[in-house]
């Protein structure tokens, strides 16, 4: 099933709790540990805009030797969506790349080790990353420059590829992207949160799912935790760059400081917004307001 696009609004710190808990699939669709992903909703439009464009038949593209399996829609300039950590491009974005193909060619794909394509090598960086994302975009035959659009972890991701391909990037849009300096073993978030607490299952758990994601034997899309590091040494580039965060904070597990967390994470967003001079942040005030505050995004970032 596909996961409501109400639910894009929703921050990567209920991604942290779900893993925790044990969730698994689509996770990035979470506000709090009892609302999910898990809870799927299955949409048939996107609420605020119209999607009249039906997604094409799915595709099997191969990258270096290896099998990514894609699906596109539309005609126009170039637009590829990159999903958050573990989520597959059936789960990830609802009607949205429907309703954007009225204006544009967009495509979705699934990760190695995600959904249909290829299993995952034993270690990935968000480089190797966005080498991927550059063969996806040739493999498909998308004309460049291309938009690229990234939520959660689909920002470093978006945000690496277009740091070594501006000429071939119109622009970035990133929702709730993951801030340089945040995640990772070296990242605030780790620093302001309680110590482990065994008497503390919900505070142990969020641990256990950071110190899972924090090793690429265990993270999902074996992701090496030094990419966090490079990801903050990203050298500054002059693509048009789109930040778009909710406005509303997410849950944490009562023993966490929550402020001080959504304080972090909404001060090193100036680093995304950093990455590039031409850069503006827009905040979507509410959960039903991300999928026009999406649209509107991409019909600027189209005339960049």
């Amino acid at each position: 099933m596909q996961t409501s696009t109400t639910h894009l609004g929703r921050r990567t710190a209920g991604l942290m709790v779900a893993l925790a808990l044990g969730v698994s699939g689509c996770t990035s669709g979470v506000g709090t540990a009892s609302t999910t992903a898990s809870t799927r909703h299955t949409t048939t439009s996107t609420p605020g805009v119209v999607a009249t464009t039906s997604l094409e038949p799915e595709r099997d593209v191969t990258v270096a030797g290896r099998h990514f399996k894609a699906r596109c829609a539309g005609s126009g300039p170039s637009v590829i969506l990159v999903a958050d950590y573990g989520q597959t491009m059936d789960d990830a974005w609802g009607t949205v790349p429907q309703t954007l193909a009225a204006s544009s060619r967009v495509c979705v794909y699934d990760r190695l080790g995600i959904g249909r394509s290829d299993q995952v090598p034993q270690r990935q960086t968000f480089a190797s990353l966005a080498d991927d994302l550059d063969g996806v975009i040739s493999a498909l035959g998308l004309t460049r420059p291309v938009v690229v659009m990234g939520f959660g972890m689909g920002g470093p991701i978006a945000l690496s590829w277009a740091s070594r391909h501006e000429t071939d990037a119109r622009a970035v849009v990133v929702m709730n992207p993951d801030p340089p300096g945040f995640r990772g073993p070296d990242g605030a978030l780790e620093k302001l949160l309680p110590p482990k607490d065994v008497g503390d299952p919900e505070l142990s758990g969020l641990w256990a799912g950071l110190d899972r994601f924090n090793d690429p034997a265990t993270n999902r899309e074996s992701l090496d935790p030094r990419s966090w590091t490079a990801y903050s040494r990203l050298p500054a580039m002059s693509t048009r760059l789109y930040d778009l965060v909710d406005v509303q904070p997410p849950s944490w597990p009562a023993a966490v400081d929550a402020k001080k967390v959504d304080g972090a994470w909404r001060a090193l967003q100036r680093r995304v917004l950093a990455m590039s001079s031409p850069s503006e942040i827009v905040n979507v005030p509410a959960q039903d307001a991300w999928p026009v505050a999406i649209k509107s995004t991409l019909d600027r970032a189209l005339r960049s």
